[in-house]
C-alpha cells in the first residue's frame, strides 16, 4: 500500500507538471519565447531589432511554428505564403487582377524577412534597393533620361507591391497615375499642340522609366505624331477620331492588307472594334512596329488559355520563355493553321531543329497517327508551348507517351 501511494503521488506531480505545458508551448497569444530561447539563444536579440515581426515582439513563436513536428522546413505550421495568410488577409491587397509574381508563388520571403529587419515593413533591403534584385537597375536606367522617381528607387510612387487592378501593378490606370505628380494645368495643353491630354494614356508617347529622348519620349514615334499632324487621325483639337477602327489605319497602311488576306487572319471585320489598336500603339512605342507592349504580353492578352498552360508548365519552349511568339507564328495572317510561319516545317525555322524527322521519330505524310488517322508532326508528341514533362512532351517519356500509339 505504501509503494502504491508513493507511485500515485509521483504520478500526481507529473500530471500537474504536464498540465502546465500546453500553456507554455501551445498557448496562442502567450509569450513562450523564454522556452524557445533555451535552445535558440540568438532569438533573444530579435526583440531589440529596428523592425520586429509582431509575433516575435510578443514572444508568440507558436503562432508560426509547431513546437513538435511539421512537414514544413523550420517546423512551420503551413507552407510559404499560406502561413502568412493566417494573419494577413489574402483578400486585402493580394488578389487583384494582376498579382506580383512572388506573391502568386507564395514567396513572401523573397522581399520580406520573417523575424526582424532594419527596413520597414520587414523588407530584406531598403525600398530603394529591393526591387532592383529582380528588375536590374542597369537595364532600367540604361538610357540618357531617367524618370526622377526611378532614379531614386521610389518604385511605389507608381506601382503597388502585391497586386493591382492595372497592368504592371500600377496604382492607377495609365490615364491617372501620371497626373498625380504632373499637375493638370495649361502647360500640359501648350506642350501638346493645344490638345487636352489630362485624360489620355501618357504611356502611349512617353516611357515610364527611361529614354534616350527628352521628356522621356519613346524611341519610335508614329510619323504623323512626330510631325505634329494630329489631324491626320483626330478632329481639330479633339481626341475624337475621324474614322472608326481599321478604316482609319488603312488610309495610310493599305499595303498592309496583303498580310491579312490569308486563310487564317487576325483581322476579322465586325468582331473587333479596333483590331489594329489591339497590338499597335497609334502614337509611339519602344518597338519599330509600334507594338504597344512586349510581344508576349500582347499575345497573352487574347490567348489566356495558352498563358495558363505555360504558367503550369515545368518545361517551357525557349522561344516562349523569351517572349518571341513571332519566331514561330506570323502576326497578321497565314495560310497555315495556328498562324505558323512555315506550317509543319516551322520547327526547323532558323535552324532550331534541322535534323527533325531524319534522326528522330519519323514524321510526315507517310507516318500516320493511329489515333486520329492524321499525318504525324512535331506537335503530335510535343506541346509547342510548354509541358510538365521533359522535352515538352505531351506525356511521360519512359512509357506513357509511346503506348498511346504502340500498344503492348
Amino acid at each position: 500500500m505504501r509503494e502504491v501511494s508513493l507511485t500515485l503521488l509521483i504520478l500526481g506531480v507529473l500530471l500537474s507538471l504536464v498540465a502546465g505545458l500546453p500553456h507554455r508551448v501551445y498557448g496562442e497569444g502567450r509569450d513562450v519565447s523564454g522556452l524557445c530561447i533555451e535552445c535558440h539563444p540568438k532569438t533573444k536579440e530579435w526583440k531589440g531589432g529596428k523592425e520586429v515581426h509582431r509575433p516575435v515582439a510578443t514572444g508568440e513563436c507558436s503562432s508560426c511554428h509547431n513546437p513538435h513536428a511539421s512537414k514544413h522546413k523550420g517546423l512551420l505550421k503551413e507552407g510559404a505564403g499560406e502561413l502568412c495568410y493566417l494573419c494577413h488577409d489574402s483578400k486585402k491587397g493580394f488578389t487583384g487582377k494582376v498579382v506580383h509574381a512572388p506573391v502568386a508563388k507564395g514567396e513572401c520571403l523573397s522581399c520580406h524577412r520573417a523575424h526582424v529587419s532594419e527596413n520597414k515593413p520587414l523588407l530584406t533591403k531598403p525600398l530603394e534597393e529591393g526591387c532592383f534584385d529582380c528588375h536590374p537597375r542597369d537595364r532600367i536606367m540604361a538610357k540618357k533620361v531617367v524618370h526622377p522617381e526611378v532614379r531614386k528607387g521610389n518604385c511605389l510612387a507608381c506601382h503597388l507591391p502585391h497586386s493591382s487592378s492595372n497592368f504592371s501593378l500600377l496604382r492607377k490606370g495609365p490615364k491617372g497615375v501620371c497626373v498625380d505628380c504632373h499637375s493638370e494645368d495649361a502647360r500640359l495643353a501648350s506642350s501638346h499642340l493645344g490638345y487636352d491630354v489630362t485624360r489620355s494614356n501618357c504611356l502611349s508617347c512617353h516611357s515610364a522609366h527611361a529614354s534616350d529622348k527628352a521628356k522621356l519620349v519613346k524611341a519610335f514615334i508614329h510619323k504623323p505624331v512626330e510631325e505634329g499632324r494630329c489631324t491626320t487621325c483626330h478632329l481639330e483639337r479633339s481626341s475624337a477620331l475621324k474614322k472608326k477602327g481599321v478604316e482609319l489605319c488603312l488610309d495610310c497602311h493599305q499595303s498592309s492588307m496583303a498580310s491579312f488576306n490569308r486563310l487564317y487572319s487576325h483581322l476579322i471585320p465586325g468582331r473587333d472594334k479596333d483590331p489594329c489598336g489591339t497590338c499597335h500603339d497609334p502614337h509611339g512605342a519602344e518597338d519599330k512596329a509600334l507594338l504597344k507592349d512586349k510581344e508576349r504580353r500582347i499575345c497573352f492578352s487574347c490567348h489566356r488559355d495558352t498563358e495558363s498552360d505555360v504558367a503550369r508548365s515545368r518545361y517551357i519552349h525557349p522561344k516562349v520563355k523569351e517572349g518571341r511568339c513571332s519566331a514561330c507564328h506570323t502576326a497578321h495572317g497565314s495560310n497555315n493553321a495556328f498562324f505558323l510561319a512555315k506550317g509543319k516545317g516551322t520547327c526547323s525555322v532558323e535552324g532550331c531543329h534541322p535534323t527533325q524527322g531524319r534522326f528522330t521519330h519519323p514524321v510526315g505524310e507517310k507516318v500516320i497517327d493511329p489515333r486520329s488517322g492524321m499525318a504525324m508532326d512535331c506537335s503530335t508528341c510535343h506541346n509547342p508551348m510548354g509541358s510538365k514533362e521533359e522535352f515538352i512532351l505531351r506525356a511521360g517519356k519512359d512509357r506513357e507517351l509511346c503506348v498511346q500509339c504502340h500498344q503492348m
